[in-house]
């Protein structure tokens, strides 16, 4: 009955927060860039009917595979051309990755660890950050954990399942590969090799099926390429030379960053199970009896690999290790119950801890915070980091309080509690809004007429295009556009005197730029009007 009673209890939680993640969807605008960017190529796609070529601000942007555009495209047609639309896809493929993560644990480990590797992946904050933003990182990791999964229970089905399984693990792969490149197959395929060498197990190998399952891959992942290919003669060049070997060999992209950079993101984006994070990675690397495949070895070298992988990379950004975290939690929820209690206990201690300082931080930050209009944004994140601080602190406490604490039980209230603690505190970015997104300008300004040029000079807000729903002219501004502008210097102004002249010639038009610049043209003596400004950008109009 006790048992029965903790499964209503664990599956009415698991509503609520599902019900909690798709709510918060609508609550705070696009963020500048990713987000920006990652909602209006799909609405472009709508826009302009172009499936193959994705377009950004009306030029081609080929960075990326196609997958999540098509299906952001799709989630905006069904929902709207509004945040929860544009968000839609990503927020449900964390979903995809956790229930995924879960199946695995309970195939290998047990109902229980399939309950805790849920709760722990849930509410580890980068996967909660990453779950609510609209960025490909995150439906890169479901389709990978997928993937994962299917081969993890490949090695332990009969024959008859072993084929479906495979399949399913090489048609996730492909959909990664067209989801964000080939390290979607690279880094399965280096996990693979590697467990190998290092268990002496080659089995695995025997059961890829990779005539059927390669068949599949190639089928699913590359006439998209071919495609591309055949549209742009310089595409694979760009895509594979430039985007792939360039950005991880060379600091291209301008993303360089100490090799120890994803040292501390793992510290504080596995909280609050930092302490049973590092323990499963950093104990029992006993090998596995000859002839059986050893899940947690190769979970482990997974996480590892993603780890070190990207850290020899000189293109460096916190989403990119996402990908480990589905097999971190596994690993955890697989930990000794013994030892996990040990470790539990701590992560309630830890959690009261944050709870404290939290609290703390209400109280005394704002008498240091100076007196300006950007500090304004964030005094008002008062009250949202102190309602973190209670929850955070009952969870903590609830768990702590409990005469008798079932690892299940203690990992589910102390996972509820921070994921839901990390919703709301990426719900309260709405009161920072200006900061790191045009709606604000673009509330100013709802409706522009359609003959009315708007011009972004030295500047481009990617948000901006999404909320008005067209595309601006591009003024001395080049960035990731480059690509797209180089097949259609069309798309801008190349020379701020070339803009001055048009403004200049102009009776009806808008412009937007950064402060410095608004100073700049307010000395030139240029006619125009101060429509709207936020912490960064100024709107101005024609006179």
């Amino acid at each position: 009955m006790s048992r029965l009673k903790d499964r209503g209890t664990y599956l009415c939680l698991a509503a609520f927060v599902a019900a909690f993640w798709f709510a918060t969807l609508t609550l705070r605008p696009l963020f500048n860039p990713d987000e920006g960017r990652y909602a209006e190529i799909p609405r472009e796609m709508l826009a302009g009917g172009d499936w193959v070529i994705p377009h950004l601000n009306g030029l081609a942007y080929v960075e990326k595979p196609p997958l999540q555009y098509w299906a952001s495209a799709l989630s905006q047609w069904v929902f709207g051309q509004n945040e929860f639309g544009a968000r839609f896809y990503a927020a449900l493929s964390a979903l995809v990755a956790l229930g995924c993560a879960a199946l695995a644990a309970k195939r290998i480990w047990g109902e229980e660890a399939g309950l805790r590797t849920a709760a722990m992946l849930a509410s580890m904050p980068l996967f909660v950050l990453l779950g609510q933003l609209l960025t490909l990182d995150m439906s890169l990791t479901a389709y990978m954990t997928l993937a994962l999964a299917a081969f993890l229970a490949a090695q332990s089905a009969p024959p008859r399942a072993e084929l479906g399984w495979m399949l399913a693990a090489w048609a996730a792969t492909a959909l990664g590969v067209l989801t964000k490149g080939i390290v979607a197959a690279a880094i399965p395929a280096a996990v693979l090799a590697l467990y190998s060498v290092s268990a002496r197990d080659f089995s695995p190998w025997r059961r890829l099926h990779a005539a059927a399952g390669g068949a599949l891959f190639l089928a699913i992942a590359v006439p998209w390429y071919a495609l591309a290919a055949r549209r742009d003669a310089d595409f694979l060049q760009f895509f594979f030379v430039h985007e792939h070997l360039q950005r991880y060999l060379t600091p291209s992209a301008d993303r360089e960053q100490p090799w120890w950079f994803f040292v501390p993101v793992f510290l504080l984006g596995s909280l609050p199970w930092t302490v049973p994070a590092l323990r499963a990675l950093a104990t029992d690397w006993r090998r596995a009896p000859a002839g059986r495949f050893d899940a947690a070895l190769f979970l482990r070298l997974w996480v590892l690999f993603v780890l070190v992988f990207f850290s020899l990379s000189d293109s460096k950004l916190i989403p990119y290790i996402l990908p480990a975290w589905p097999a971190l939690a596994l690993l955890m929820a697989g930990l000794p119950q013994a030892v996990l209690a040990r470790d539990l206990k701590r992560t309630a201690l830890l959690t009261v801890g944050v709870a404290l300082a939290l609290g703390l931080l209400c109280l005394f930050a704002p008498a240091h915070i100076a007196d300006s209009e950007r500090s304004a944004y964030f005094l008002a994140l008062g009250k949202p980091i102190a309602q973190v601080a209670v929850l955070l602190a009952a969870s903590g406490l609830y768990v702590l309080a409990q005469k008798r604490r079932g690892v299940t039980r203690s990992a589910v209230f102390l996972g509820v509690g921070w994921t839901l603690s990390g919703l709301l505190f990426v719900q309260a970015a709405a009161h920072v809004a200006p900061v790191y997104s045009g709606v604000e300008l673009a509330r100013a300004l709802p409706a522009i007429p359609p003959d009315a040029p708007i011009y972004s000079v030295r500047t481009y807000d990617q948000t901006l295009p999404f909320y008005w729903r067209r595309t601006v002219t591009l003024v001395a501004y080049r960035g990731e556009l480059d690509y797209g502008l180089k097949r259609d210097p069309g798309g801008e102004l190349p020379d701020i005197e070339q803009f001055v002249e048009r403004w200049n010639a102009g009776s009806n038009a808008y412009a937007i730029m950064d402060t410095k610049t608004f100073a700049w043209a307010k000395q030139r003596g240029l006619p125009m009007r101060e429509v709207a400004h936020d912490a960064n950008r100024v709107l101005v109009a024609r006179r």
